[in-house]
Order: structure tokens, then C-alpha cells, then sequence
């Protein structure tokens, strides 16, 4: 199944998906991106929280 991306809005292919832990699938370039702002273990967790 595909999905969509959260930050970039692309359809994501299942062999492409990179899926965190506070349970979001992204594109692989945004996932890296992802990273500091995760509601789960960002370190700026605060606008993960937010976006959610």
C-alpha cells in the first residue's frame, strides 16, 4: 500500500517507507529530517508534538 508523506505530501511505494517510532511513514529524505523534531525522541520534541 502506499502512503503519504507528512512533510513532503509524496505518495510514498512500500519498498520506500521509513516508518518512526511515534508511528509516522515518510519519504526517506524527510524521515532523516524528521529526526530532531520527533514527538517521540527529538530533541526538540516540543514541534512533534505540535504537528500531531
Amino acid at each position: 500500500m502506499h502512503a503519504r508523506c507528512p512533510l513532503c505530501g509524496r505518495t510514498i511505494p512500500n519498498d520506500r517507507q521509513h516508518w518512526c517510532e511515534c508511528g509516522k511513514t515518510m519519504d526517506p529524505g524527510c524521515f532523516d529530517a524528521h529526526g530532531t523534531w520527533c514527538s517521540v525522541h527529538g530533541d526538540d520534541a516540543w514541534i512533534g508534538a505540535l504537528e500531531r
